[in-house]
């Protein structure tokens, strides 16, 4: 595949435009992690191609963009070491790369718990709008909640048990919203 992957893209460098075009590796979703987190996030991206110049192009949903981006490879790695993400699935190379490209168009704004960057890639690639952290973070909520809320239960401390619901509640509030 050496094809150009849209009219729409157009990357510049030193005055100088290219298109990007399709190589073995367009459409594979990689990630490194997230710089500066306590519980280890995974920033996903998805190789669209290179340029004529032979620069490897990402596109990923970052919150210090606000919505998705093209960037290159080493700007998406911010150092970090880029891996591949063996999520699963649904679409072929071209669509994914044109589903892709459709939301870079749409400009759909960041949101941590409505649209960040797993929530992006899952929409691309699966067409399921959720984000892996939000599940793991919504789920160590609801399960230290339910905990709190059986100690309290079981000691009768009424306060415990309030807080716990409330902090289980809240859990089941991130998975729903997230999704």
């Amino acid at each position: 595949m050496n094809n150009i992957i849209s009219n729409h893209v157009r990357v510049n460098r030193n005055n100088y435009s290219s298109a990007l075009y399709f190589t073995a590796d367009s459409g594979k979703i990689i990630y490194r992690d997230k710089v500066d987190t306590i519980i280890g996030i995974k920033h996903p991206g998805i190789i669209l191609g290179t340029d004529v110049w032979g620069t490897v192009w990402v596109i990923h949903n970052h919150y210090q963009i606000g919505f998705p981006e093209i960037t290159t490879l080493q700007d998406f790695s911010q150092g970090a070491n880029v891996l591949p993400d063996n999520r699963p699935v649904f679409y072929d190379t071209v669509q994914i790369i044109d589903r892709a490209i459709a939301h870079w168009v749409e400009k759909k704004e960041y949101s941590w718990l409505l649209h960040n960057c797993q929530h992006f890639v899952n929409k691309v690639t699966q067409n399921s709008h959720h984000s892996e952290t939000i599940d793991k973070v919504s789920d160590g909520a609801m399960i230290t909640g339910g905990m709190i809320s059986l100690i309290g239960l079981f000691t009768g401390n009424k306060s415990a048990i309030n807080i716990g619901l409330t902090i289980a509640g809240a859990g089941a509030a991130g998975k729903v919203l997230s999704r």
